[in-house]
Parts: structure tokens; sequence; C-alpha cells
């Protein structure tokens, strides 16, 4: 089979940073891919063209030479979700595999798709503040809208997540209790235990964790049976700012690891202390600035912490509180769920 070229286009150099290696990866064998982020290189491509099979551009954009790409299938990328809709229009956040549906589902190497298990994903901040439960909330989420297997689990020693999704689901008295006297008897009936609304979770203690004498390993221990079942595509683990043994083996044993911070100096402090313990390659860390505002000074951008792990997006400040209900809609944390899928 001849080998197909794709032009893809786009002056986010973050976002191709992040679907760059998957897409190639992808098409390894069927398909050269170029990815376009420079103003002056499309012009030049549209000054002298090429043979392409497929072109991606941003939407909006003109093709300034339509006739020399009469035989080039035209594909264009956009913010908003419209499935079901044109088909000449890509989603900027649906997966790799999804977008490289959209362009010719005949160009994905099946050799190349890697079977994973149930990955761990630890969402923790070394700073309390930092809007972490939305974060997680808002992940589990959007990867149960790409079709992916999730349960959420918040570890948290005060669990509020529910009054965000608006429910009132607690753990069975005889659960807990169970808990506390016996794991083993505990994990035989924790499935019947989980609830759904937008996703799978565990739900919160009637009391405080620790009325039940329920400390981290507990959680540790569900967790590592529902990745043991592999019933899930992704485990989004909350976890508090408070460090134990147990939880410092936790988070260095996670599949994926996200921090979340702010840009100012004594949150980007706190994190590089506890990153220089951490014995991660930077392939599993990743990192979200929660909270941006381009007007105070960043001290994250100037951190070695960006540079020995991956800066998946800033979040930016807004005057309104941002909240679950809002953040689900709208385009917040999609490319750090996109780097995920």
């Amino acid at each position: 089979m001849e080998r197909k070229k794709i032009v893809f286009i786009s002056f986010d150099e973050e976002y191709i940073s992040t679907i760059e290696y998957k897409f190639a990866h992808l098409v390894e064998g069927t398909a050269e891919v170029e990815f376009i982020t420079d103003h002056a290189l499309y012009k030049r491509l549209m000054t002298f063209p090429e043979k392409i099979d497929y072109l991606v551009l941003p939407e909006g954009t003109m093709i300034t030479t339509p006739e020399n790409y009469a035989k080039t299938k035209i594909f264009y990328i956009s913010e908003e979700n419209k499935s079901g809709g044109d088909p000449g229009v890509i989603y900027k956040y649906d997966s790799v595999k999804a977008i490289l549906e959209r362009i010719d589902p005949k160009l994905i190497n099946s050799d190349s798709e890697e079977k994973k298990g149930t990955e761990v994903v630890g969402i923790y901040s070394v700073s309390g503040g930092t809007g972490v439960t939305i974060a997680a909330l808002t992940i589990a989420y959007k990867l149960k809208k790409r079709g992916k297997r999730v349960l959420y689990i918040s570890t948290t020693s005060q669990q509020d997540f529910s009054y965000h999704m608006g429910g009132e689901s607690e753990l069975g008295m005889g659960f807990s209790r169970q808990c506390s006297i016996n794991m083993k008897n505990a994990l035989k009936v924790v499935e019947g235990e989980i609830r759904n609304e937008d996703f799978d979770f565990l739900p919160m203690f009637r009391n405080l964790p620790m009325s039940y004498q329920i400390d981290f390993s507990t959680y540790a221990q569900i967790i590592d049976y529902f990745k043991a079942k592999n019933s899930y595509d992704f485990i989004i683990t909350e976890l508090s700012p408070e460090i134990s043994g147990e939880k410092m083996r936790f988070i260095n044993n996670t599949d994926r690891l996200i921090f979340l911070t702010t840009q100012d100096e004594i949150a980007v402090r706190k994190l590089e202390t506890f990153m220089e313990s951490m014995p991660r390659d930077k392939g599993n860390i990743l990192i979200i600035c929660n909270k941006y505002n381009a007007a105070r000074k960043d001290f994250l951008q100037k951190s070695f912490v960006t540079r020995n792990a991956e800066l998946a997006e800033t979040v930016d400040e807004y005057q309104e509180a941002i909240t679950y209900a809002n953040t689900r809609e709208s385009v917040l944390f999609e490319t750090t769920v996109a780097i995920l899928d």
C-alpha cells in the first residue's frame, strides 16, 4: 500500500505537542504526517503547493489556492464538538484515534495499537485551594464521554465531591464497619457499593473516615482490588495534600500522576521540594497550572519541574468560581484528557 501524506496545521503549539507522537505512532507504515505550527510555513505551503492526500486546517482558515488542492481531502479542526454534523469537521479534543478515524480509518496501523490494563491516575496538589476536586471530577467525566470505563475514588479525609455532583450517596454502614474490622470481607462486597451518576464512583463515608479507623491504606487496597479486576480503563484517584509513607508509595506507583499547582512562588517551591524526592519518569507526570493570571509573575515556567514533567495545560483564572457544573461542558481539562487517552 502506497504511503499517504497528511499535513496537519494548527497554530496551537501546546496542543500539537500533546498529539504528535501518538498520531505518528498510529499511522506508522501507512502514512507520513507533517505538523505545521508556524504561520510562515503555512503561507509557504499555500504559495508552493505539494502533493497532499489529507490536509487538516484550523476552522475558519481560507485556502488561498483551492485549485492546487482539488484532489486533497480537506478537514477543519474545531473547538466545538460537532459530532454527527459535517464529516469534514474534526473536534479538536477528540482522541487521536477518533481524529484518525474521521480522516481515514484505513490509515490506522492496527499493529501499533497498544492494549492497556486499568490505569490508576493520581491527582494531587502539595498546596490546598488549587481545585483538585473539580479537576478530578471533570477529567473523570470527560474520559467517560470518550467511551472509557471510569471509576472515581476520593481518598481525602474530608470528602466533598458529592456536593459538587448534586448527590447524597453514602457507603453502607456494614461495608464501613468491615473496612475497619476485616478488609478481606469488605473487598468481597465493595462492587455492590459503587454508584453511578456521570461515571462510576465510590461514595463517601457517612462520617469522617477516621471515625471508622480508616486511613489511606484502606483506599489503596480498594484501588488495588479494582485495578486487578481490570474492569475499568481508568481509576481517577483524588489525593489530599497530607503525606504518609503509604500515600507516598502509592503516588510513586500510580500509572499517571497529575500535579495541580498555581503559578505563585510558594506553590511552585512546594512542588519543587516534593518532586525532588520522587523517582519518576517524565512521561508519567503531568502538570496543570490552575488559576493562571498572565498579569502576575509566573514562577512555574522558570522552574525545573516543567522540564522534569509535561505541562499539560494552563487554566485561566476566572472572576466567577469554577464549578463542576460549568467545567463539564467547557474545554477546560480537555488537553489533559486527550493526553491520558
